[in-house]
């Protein structure tokens, strides 16, 4: 993990791909967006700025963001054409792991329309929720989802934004299984 105690941090050693990028705390938040970008300790990008405020207006000390897909990329359009499986499944063993092992209970889900951007994202998604079942998790949202139906993404969004209950079951049956049939 990282370098500095407060921060957890787990990445490949070619910096192409981040698993997890945290602060430390007793009551931490997870969050999931779509990809990582160029954030690391200490070094947050303005998403990050943005989930860092967010989380702790909602009472969180600590948070923890995951991707549905660990490839860096600043823009998520020049992502794989094509899921590598393999990563795809060690990120979703790493976020597991990585749940159980802080005690998160809370998920905040934050990308809009970003999980559109490539075809096999809502598939990650997917895979990634049903590793995640066995954990009594509560799913949240800031406010409620956009248009196309998806969790709004926290950029930009004003540090007051209240996490809402968020049905995760429910969006997966019938916003993204409908994105991959």
């Amino acid at each position: 993990m990282a370098e500095d105690e407060n921060w957890l941090y787990l990445n490949n050693p070619e910096d192409t791909v981040r698993y997890v990028l945290g602060e430390k705390g007793v009551r931490i938040v997870a969050c999931i967006g779509i990809n990582p970008s160029t954030a690391r300790p200490n070094t947050l990008d303005n998403t990050l700025r943005s989930v860092k405020r967010i989380a702790q207006f909602n009472g969180y000390d600590g948070w923890v963001m995951y991707n549905v897909y660990p490839q860096r990329a600043t823009d998520p359009n020049h992502l794989h054409s094509e899921m590598d499986s393999g990563l795809q499944q060690k990120n979703n063993m790493i976020i597991n792991q990585s749940i159980q092992d802080l005690g998160i209970d809370t998920i905040w889900m934050a990308y809009g329309d970003l999980i559109e951007s490539r075809d096999y994202l809502p598939y990650c998604m997917i895979c990634l929720f049903e590793h995640l079942k066995h954990f009594d998790i509560k799913w949240k949202t800031i406010g409620e989802t956009i248009q196309k139906g998806h969790p709004k993404h926290p950029l930009y969004k004003p540090t007051q934004s209240r996490f809402v209950d968020f049905d995760m079951e429910k969006y997966i049956n019938e916003k993204l299984k409908l994105k991959i049939t």
